[in-house]
């Protein structure tokens, strides 16, 4: 029978565990990336999605089973908080044919309604510490002053959200002012991710 190891010899080998786990990861980050473990582990998301939570952030959505995503993250300093960055591919478990695209015309041709293999897009979620502020009105008053008001709406279980002219969504949480940008390239992210704001938690 092999001899155990001694408490100190099987700290180090968990630590050794970790930091070669920690490598592994995808994107590169100054701060640790959630583990697939803990990928939607307390999102219930319909047939045909997958979650995706972050408990550092403190949010978690669904999005389309089909979607591969490199992530990376960056601190900010002002305002504070962590801005999460996905490049994100539409990879399809069976690929079918990808019927030709029209030429684009006009200034902003939108994306076709159905995605082909390889199409891409480009999403940041920024999370922002929220401090004392009361609303959301008054965080981006005195953080993103110039902002112009925008639509209120509907985002998951966020306590005030609205959207701006141009396109993103800001919402006020317990702890943080969260803010998406939807970059769509040939992949058509806001007929995407619109349906699914009713997905996300902002509490875990």
């Amino acid at each position: 029978m092999p001899t155990p190891l001694p408490s100190p010899v099987k700290t180090l080998a968990a630590a050794a565990a970790l930091i070669a786990l920690a490598g592994c990861q995808p994107g590169s980050t100054s701060r640790p990336v959630p583990s697939v473990a803990q990928i939607g582990s307390n999102l219930k998301c319909p047939a045909g999605d997958d979650g995706l939570s972050d408990f550092q952030a403190g949010w978690g959505f669904c999005h389309p089973d089909a979607w591969k995503y490199i992530e990376k993250s960056q601190g900010s300093q002002s305002p504070p908080g962590l801005e999460l960055t996905f490049d994100i591919t539409y990879s399809p478990a069976v690929r079918q044919p990808c019927p030709s695209r029209p030429a684009p015309s006009g200034a902003s041709p939108r994306p076709p309604a159905s995605p082909c293999a390889g199409d891409f897009a480009f999403m940041i979620i920024s999370t922002y510490e929220r401090g004392g502020f009361s609303s959301l009105g008054s965080w981006v008053l005195a953080n993103l002053p110039g902002t112009p008001e925008g639509q209120s709406i509907a985002w998951g279980d966020s306590l005030e959200a609205v959207k701006l002219a141009d396109g993103r969504r800001l919402a006020i949480t317990p702890h943080h002012v969260v803010i998406l940008e939807l970059h769509s390239g040939l992949l058509d992210l806001e007929s995407a991710m619109a349906p699914r704001l009713e997905t996300w938690k902002f509490s875990f």
